[in-house]
């Protein structure tokens, strides 16, 4: 899908993907984020939380992934990312999935353009996680 074929009010969920607790460990390590509450259950649980979470940042890129995947500009790039906050914790073994409506779209003159959209990323029991939006 490009440019030319994305309208304001464009909606569409994606496919989901699940989160391992092996991708959790790679990503933690490679990034040198490597910190317990990402890979150490009891830590994580010491703060309230079920299980050790996914980082942040990784399950930006899976949405992204999963946006690619759908189809919807996989060629383009991020010009802002605005207001993402994140709702709830993704533990290993969840799976998620985005839901995403266009919210505007500018011709440039190089061609192409300006897609803005809001996003949000939710688990398998349709929780929020987190949300944003770009363009």
């Amino acid at each position: 899908m490009f440019f030319e074929d994305v309208e304001q009010g464009y909606t569409f969920t994606t496919g989901s993907k699940p989160i391992t607790g092996t991708e959790i460990d790679m990503v933690a390590q490679l990034s040198g984020a490597d910190l317990p509450g990402f890979l150490d259950n009891e830590f994580a649980q010491g703060w309230g939380f079920k299980a050790r979470v996914a980082p942040g940042a990784y399950l930006i890129l899976c949405m992204m992934g999963l946006m690619a995947k759908h189809g919807f500009l996989a060629d383009a790039v991020w010009t802002s990312a605005d207001a993402i906050s994140w709702k709830n914790p993704v533990h290993p073994n969840d799976k998620i999935h985005v839901d995403c409506e266009v919210l505007s779209t500018k011709e440039i003159k190089r061609g192409g353009g300006l897609v803005s959209y809001q996003w949000k990323i939710s688990n398998q029991n349709d929780q929020l996680v987190a949300q944003g939006q770009n363009t």
